[in-house]
């Protein structure tokens, strides 16, 4: 059979062009597809993507008729020529057969026909009724043809927000001679409503009966119609027909209903139909505007409700951008189903936290943004923080395991109305990157000038302030002493080592004021070496004392330190080339950047533990505390996250954080150190848990390690990093 040029069409031309909607949102949805076709009961071509009938799929739908085998709602067949193609039988809620859908695929797609059809679930529901309201209209030679057209014509295309469903809404009343009009859909914060004459006292009917109506179609889960008026009890003389909106999993989300005058004609079986098609196109609609597992807008609109706010010119607004820590080893942990699960679960709280005149996003994977209306940056701390707090109360337990949920916060107060959005955007996304480098768990505000041409200007000042301090070796270390809790208590038995940068003035500079921008220019891996390289040089001339100390000196080693998988044979070259011994160092990583660069980190720990060196886990707590994954990480010490002693005296969920990182530590074998003890109740209560060790001003502010090492037959040990 040769191909043919679609000329014709059971319900004329205008329908077959009217399906060219369906084809773009099918490509959309799969955008790898081929050819699309959409054939009528008797296998007659609707419409077809390529203007031409291909012979492929003609021949496909032929044989599986022949075979009847076309009886499942999707399947995954091979043409004549071996292109996988999907094909879905369409039928109505009769199980009566209304035509078929054929897709090519991708030939090199792992796509398996559950996937395909759980993406296109909305549009075959769509296109479902649509057959079946045309085959409706086929029997009804009285029905409106050019009205009926210009509902089924509706396209979300190119509609501002809700545009589309207002739009949708509106035509439907004009067809179906209705004077009031609503669409609610709880969940997405959305409602939509519409009157034919604004003398019509829309609002109060509607806030009256949207409740009740509500309740009825999540009860019945089906259309209800009342045509018999009371008009007592205040009530406006209306005849009502709604019909709820359903999800890809038949869950009542929301409905849509339609108000007629009480001397209108009755609602009938024909605008129940048509009410249905308009409540499966809405779903349509919603899918290409709301992101399908959070039910939140999706990028394009929330820019979209972001321009428009900025539009207005008024007052101050805030945005926060979150990203949530470690999700990508959740997923390997326990499955994509667990990493899911703590999206929902997060962006609940984002959405309940953020308020009610929020606009709030996921902007895909395991990120959100949150637009906070008439709110400046104070606010938007005080959102973020009770954001922190609650999130750090949420954890995921699969059998032994669990994870603690965090999230990282970037915030920006919005000011000056000529930034672009994106620029905004970026600016709290470089926050958020910034919270999660230093541990997670934790909000960064984005510099004033971080949308401002100066920003980039300031900068290249910081990395080139750096660049000129290495030249000129223009850092410090100082230490900080260690000392025991429990069995050894009151001993010093080590010392953490902080680095300092001198400015032009003389003065020290703490890492927090040089520490972004070593990060942000991947100066991190000069600044480990250059703390290594120093740590051993002071300590070359004891080597003897060391050799014979029983004690071990400690230094970080950062993210990016890790990533490069060469710091390990570097560290090990310029200890054996000192003469010092390897049991005599411990390199502290981050648990954020050991679980963010596990593989690496394996790599590096095993290296550096098989030479005989010792491994620290840093601010632990803040990140996945998992078992599983300390056992891929295996350790000698678990030092604490700071934030959690800080409160451990007045707060009993820091407490028992705590508590069972010493537990966990003990069954590991491994020594617990608690940072940031910083009085004597706080240490005491660390006693009281079994804590080993502690550090913080309560034993000691830092002091110069040339001090240190002038005595150094009375310090027992050192420990270096590079971070106060």
């Amino acid at each position: 059979m040769a191909e043919s040029v679609v000329n014709t069409n059971p319900n004329g031309a205008g329908a077959a062009a009217g399906y060219a909607a369906y084809g773009q949102l099918i490509k959309m949805l799969l955008p790898s597809t081929g050819g699309i076709a959409i054939y009528d009961s008797a296998a007659e071509l609707i419409w077809c993507s390529h203007g031409y009938e291909q012979l492929d799929l003609r021949q496909l739908i032929e044989r599986l008729r022949s075979s009847d085998t076309l009886a499942s709602r999707g399947s995954i067949e091979l043409t004549a020529a071996g292109v996988p193609a999907f094909v879905a039988l369409l039928r109505n809620e009769h199980s009566r057969p209304l035509g078929s859908l054929v897709i090519e695929l991708n030939p090199n797609s792992k796509q398996t026909p559950s996937m395909v059809l759980s993406m296109l679930r909305p549009v075959l529901d769509t296109l479902e009724n649509r057959l079946d309201l045309e085959h409706t209209r086929s029997l009804s030679p009285g029905v409106d043809d050019a009205g009926l057209e210009l509902l089924l014509s509706v396209d979300e295309a190119g509609q501002p927000d809700s545009g589309a469903l207002t739009q949708l809404l509106r035509h439907s009343m004009q067809h179906l001679g209705c004077v009031l009009g609503a669409l609610l859909v709880p969940d997405k914060n959305l409602t939509v409503s519409c009157a034919m004459d604004e003398s019509i006292p829309g609002a109060n009917i509607l806030d009256r009966t949207q409740k009740h109506l509500l309740a009825w179609a999540q009860l019945n889960n089906r259309p209800m119609v009342v045509n018999r008026v009371a008009g007592a009890g205040g009530v406006a003389p209306y005849k009502i027909l709604s019909c709820p909106i359903r999800d890809v999993h038949s869950r009542v989300i929301g409905l849509v209903a339609l108000f007629r005058a009480a001397t209108a004609e009755d609602f009938e079986l024909r605008d129940i139909r048509i009410l249905e098609f308009v409540s499966r196109k809405s779903v349509a609609i919603l899918s290409s505007q709301h992101d399908s597992l959070t039910g939140l807008v999706n990028r394009l609109i929330f820019e979209r409700r972001m321009q428009s706010l900025l539009d207005t010119g008024a007052g101050t607004h805030a945005l926060l951008y979150i990203d949530i820590d470690h999700l990508e080893a959740i997923n390997q942990a326990f499955g994509f189903q667990a990493g899911d699960e703590v999206i929902q679960r997060v962006a609940d709280m984002v959405r309940r936290l953020a308020g009610a005149a929020a606009v709030v996003c996921r902007f895909g994977g395991d990120r959100f943004a949150a637009l906070l209306p008439q709110a400046n940056i104070n606010a938007a701390h005080d959102v973020g923080t009770r954001l922190l707090a609650a999130t750090a109360q949420l954890g995921y337990v699969h059998g032994v395991d669990a994870v603690q949920v965090s999230v990282s916060i970037g915030a920006i107060e919005i000011t000056r109305r000529q930034d672009q959005i994106s620029h905004l955007i970026a600016a709290a996304e470089l926050a958020c990157k910034r919270a999660k480098q230093q541990g997670g768990g934790r909000l960064a505000v984005a510099d004033e000038s971080a949308t401002s041409s100066t920003g980039g200007e300031q900068q290249n000042l910081a990395a080139s302030t750096l660049q000129e301090a290495f030249r000129a070796n223009d850092f410090r270390l100082e230490v900080q002493p260690i000392v025991g809790l429990s069995a050894r208590s009151g001993e010093t038995v080590g010392y953490e080592l902080l680095v300092r940068m001198r400015n032009s003035a003389g003065a020290l500079i703490a890492p927090d004021k040089f520490f972004d921008a070593a990060e942000r220019y991947e100066l991190l891996p000069a600044l480990d070496r250059w703390v290594l390289c120093s740590a051993i040089d002071a300590l070359r001339p004891h080597a003897a004392e060391v050799a014979g100390a029983p004690y071990c000196f400690t230094l970080n080693v950062s993210a990016q330190s890790i990533a490069t998988r060469k710091y390990a044979t570097f560290a090990l070259e310029q200890i054996t080339e000192a003469g010092l011994p390897p049991a005599a160092f411990c390199f502290e990583l981050k648990e954020s950047a050991a679980v963010n660069h596990i593989a690496a980190a394996e790599t590096l720990i095993r290296e550096l533990t098989n030479a005989g060196c010792r491994i620290a886990l840093d601010d632990f707590g803040s990140g996945l505390s998992s078992l599983a994954h300390l056992k891929r990480l295996p350790v000698h010490y678990l030092k604490i996250d700071g934030r959690f002693i800080r409160r451990i005296v007045d707060d009993r969920i820091a407490e028992s954080i705590v508590s069972g990182i010493a537990r966990a530590a003990r069954t590991l074998g491994v020594s617990a150190i608690a940072e940031h003890v910083e009085n004597p109740a706080t240490a005491e209560k660390l006693r009281e848990l079994d804590v080993d060790f502690g550090q913080g001003f309560h034993f000691g502010r830092p002091q110069a390690l040339g001090t240190l090492l002038a005595a150094f037959g009375e310090a027992p040990a050192v420990r270096a990093t590079t971070r106060a």
